[in-house]
């Protein structure tokens, strides 16, 4: 398997396959979304964001895809509750 580097474009060139090789094998699991389509996983490697599109009525990963933008997390934060966290404090 091709070494990547630290760089989003980098990843976006790679096949399908790859890109899926290094997500399993490296790619740190952060949180996933829903809707009535799919399922996207957010992953955090080698400092950008990658989120994996899986459709779930056809059962397949329609997209894997690299950025550095912070932008991408933004739906996700809608889903991370606080609330009993700040009250431990």
């Amino acid at each position: 398997m091709k070494h990547i580097s630290a760089t989003p474009d980098t990843f976006n060139t790679l096949s399908f396959d790859e890109k899926a090789w290094h997500v399993w094998h490296h790619a740190t699991f952060l949180i996933v979304r829903q809707n009535s389509q799919y399922r996207v996983n957010l992953y955090y490697l080698n400092g950008y964001y990658i989120q994996l599109w899986y459709h779930v009525h056809r059962n397949r990963i329609d997209k894997i895809a690299a950025t550095r933008s912070t932008r991408v997390i933004d739906p996700y934060l809608k889903l991370i509750e606080v609330k009993g966290v700040l009250t431990s404090i």
